[in-house]
């Protein structure tokens, strides 16, 4: 484990900023422009898809459970964005808030993660929080593709970037392992020090592998209306072999009313 003062926020938010996993922010953008504020983010982590939507002039919402990757984004919210980024710390699953949203984001692979009975609460969750006519988009890896990867996936290399602390080099890894419930992926951030030493933080994450006809019937049983189902960030429509499934949803016309939420 890395020794103060490093941290796996400012790993994480560096690795998943560079050039390669950043095709995304332009679909959200998109969607941003389509459907206007307020928006609430789910999961956002450390703000790679919240800050640019605050600097394009949208007031977002941002709800996490993890409170160090909260900590890095509060302190990299400039001032001028201050009156438009709300951050809360909670749980998918039970947040209220008195806003409705006409645009709700899940972004970053993160409803993968959750389980299938957390998946059906989240979108109750989210049901409740859509505006009149809002629209609520999930982007996750194509649980097609993860369901044929061998069972453990050897160590590899992915890429190297300055430490945003130091600028010594870090060295990203990767490996996966099947695990009977999903698939278990390791990132390892190494950060090579002058000396010849190496520093290792780890990020596990567990994709919870559920066929797409399933992921789809748990939107419309929860009362999401699936409109559009997409393979990639381009809007390729999806396909078994597509890199992503991203799922665009609504409520039903007979569902928009006032919801009050005790």
């Amino acid at each position: 484990m890395m020794s103060e003062p490093f941290s796996v926020p400012p790993l994480y938010h560096t690795h998943h900023s560079l050039d390669a996993d950043a095709d995304d922010l332009p679909f959200w953008l998109a969607w941003a422009r389509q459907q206007g504020g307020p928006i609430l983010e789910l999961g956002c982590g450390t703000g790679r898809v919240l800050l640019p939507l605050a600097e394009t002039g949208y007031t977002i919402f941002g709800l996490d459970r993890d409170p160090a990757m909260l900590d890095f984004l509060r302190k990299r919210v400039p001032n001028s964005l201050r009156e438009r980024v709300v951050l809360m710390r909670g749980d998918l699953r039970n947040y209220c808030l008195a806003s409705r949203f006409p645009l709700i984001l899940m972004p970053c692979n993160t409803y993968s993660t959750l389980t299938f009975n957390d998946r059906r609460i989240a979108l109750n969750r989210v049901r409740l929080h859509l505006a009149q006519q809002g629209i609520f988009i999930v982007s996750m890896p194509n649980p097609s593709l993860l369901s044929e990867l061998p069972e453990d996936g050897e160590l590899e290399t992915e890429s190297f970037f300055p430490h945003p602390e130091t600028g010594h080099p870090v060295q990203v890894s990767s490996q996966w392992e099947d695990v009977g419930e999903g698939v278990l992926f390791h990132w390892h951030y190494d950060h090579l020090l002058p000396d010849g030493r190496v520093e290792r933080e780890t990020i596990s994450s567990l994709h919870h592998l559920q066929a797409a006809d399933e992921i789809l019937f748990n939107f419309e049983e929860a009362g999401l209306k699936v409109i559009q189902t997409y393979g990639d960030f381009y809007r390729a429509p999806y396909e078994p072999e597509s890199p992503n499934i991203i799922i665009v949803s609504m409520l039903p016309h007979h569902q928009h009313r006032p919801v009050h939420l005790s």
